[in-house]
Parts: structure tokens; C-alpha cells; sequence
């Protein structure tokens, strides 16, 4: 079996636990709250700074998803509470979680270009023969990804492994997540306050909910298994066969 395969079913298997223990337990206390009271306490205590260390950390964690989006996006959305003013500049927020979240990304590269094995030999092999048959189009598929919320460990960890110029790769890194963050910073200006009555008015012990929590990470594990499991090969085509 893959390591991708493994670590699918293994996802799969603790979120069906966790489901089972939801409904045994319905006092359960849910992580997706947790997170959030945490994530809004880190945002109003460390500003920028929180922005950055946590959009740094977020990216560091290899394959592993870590909501470091919302400290951003209740950065973008955070009021003064006697002024009602807004505290900090979405543009300023966007930059700086772009660095951090830059940063956090280039530990996926070293660890690659150690010589990691989080993905199979054979998916290696066949992105090094594409990275060298399409050294132009490589940037633009790590911005492209940089500026999605799509995960691109997947993409990262390979390119060290690969050898790729590293600044190629911190230089996409950081105008695509820049871009990315900015747009998730105007999003909390626009709809913090609407997200936070919809949280407050969810019981977060509620199946519903729980039922939400597992369907959204799934969602993230299956997107990560995808990008794990692509054919470079074929994307190719022919011409990587040949060579």
C-alpha cells in the first residue's frame, strides 16, 4: 500500500472515531470551537505579529491542515470596541501573513531537498521529468496554488527533493499567498461579523455540527490524497514516456 493510501484511510479512520464518539458523547467538546475562541484571542492580542507567526507555523505543518486562515480573517474584520472603528489594514495584514505563511512553506522544500519521504519514490521521480520538461510553467503552478486555499505541501516537498531554485520557489510563494491572504483579510472586513452570529447562534454540541466538522476536514484529506496521487506521467504525456 502507498504512503498516500495509508494515511487516507488512517484520516478516515479517526474521523469516523471521533463521529462515533459524538454521538456516544454529545458533551463532547468540539475542536472546530476551540480553535475558533483560540484563533480569536490570538488575533486580538497579537495583531500583526499574530498574523505572521501564525500564518508562518500554519505552513510549516507538512500535510497537516492548521486554520491559520482565520486569524487573518478575523485580523481583516476586527473593530475597536468603543470606536467600532476598524484596528488593522487588510493590505498590511495580507503582506505580512504572506511572508510568514512564505516562510512556514520553505520547511515543506527543505525537508524535500533532505531527502523526506512523505511522497512514494515513484511520484518523486516522475515530478522531477516534469519540472524539467516544463521549467517555465513550474512558477506558475506554485503561485497558482499559493493563491488557493488548494494545499501545495504536496507541491513544495517535491521541488526541494527535485533540487528546484529555491528563490523561484519563495518568490511564487510569497506573491501567491500575499495575494491570497489580502483577499482572505477583505473577506473578514466584509463578513466577520456575519460568520461570528452564525458560530454563536450554532450549538456546537449539536450532530449537525459535528457532522460538518468531519465532512470539512474529509474534504481537506481527499484534496491532499488527490495532489499526493497525481500521474506526473501522464500530465506529460508521451513525451515524458520517451525521456
Amino acid at each position: 500500500m502507498r504512503t498516500a493510501d495509508r494515511l487516507l484511510l488512517l484520516s478516515v479512520v479517526i474521523l469516523l472515531v471521533y463521529l462515533i464518539l459524538s454521538f456516544l458523547f454529545p458533551d463532547l467538546i468540539s475542536p472546530f470551537g476551540l480553535v475558533y475562541n483560540w484563533l480569536l484571542d490570538v488575533s486580538t492580542v497579537l495583531g500583526y505579529a499574530g498574523a505572521f507567526f501564525i500564518s508562518a507555523i500554519g505552513n510549516a505543518t507538512i500535510l497537516f491542515p492548521f486554520p491559520y486562515i482565520g486569524v487573518v480573517f478575523i485580523l481583516g474584520g476586527l473593530r475597536d470596541e468603543i470606536t467600532m472603528n476598524f484596528i488593522f489594514d487588510p493590505w498590511v495584514i495580507g503582506i505580512i501573513a504572506g511572508i510568514g505563511a512564505m516562510l512556514g512553506e520553505m520547511t515543506g522544500y527543505l525537508i524535500g531537498y533532505g531527502g523526506g519521504r512523505l511522497i512514494d519514490e515513484s511520484q518523486t521521480c516522475s515530478f522531477k521529468r516534469f519540472v524539467d520538461s516544463h521549467p517555465r510553467a513550474t512558477p506558475l503552478v506554485v503561485w497558482f496554488l499559493a493563491a488557493t486555499p488548494i494545499p501545495d505541501d504536496i507541491l513544495v516537498v517535491p521541488l526541494g527533493a527535485a533540487r528546484y531554485s529555491w528563490w523561484k520557489v519563495a518568490t511564487s510563494q510569497l506573491i501567491g499567498k500575499s495575494m491570497f491572504l489580502m483577499g482572505i483579510a477583505w473577506t473578514g472586513r466584509i463578513g466577520l461579523e456575519v460568520v461570528g452570529a452564525i458560530i454563536g447562534s450554532i450549538n456546537p454540541a449539536g450532530i449537525m455540527s459535528r457532522i460538518v466538522e468531519v465532512v470539512s476536514l474529509l474534504l481537506v484529506v481527499i484534496a491532499i490524497y488527490l495532489l499526493a496521487t497525481i500521474d506526473w506521467n501522464s500530465l506529460m504525456g508521451n513525451n515524458a514516456t520517451k525521456n
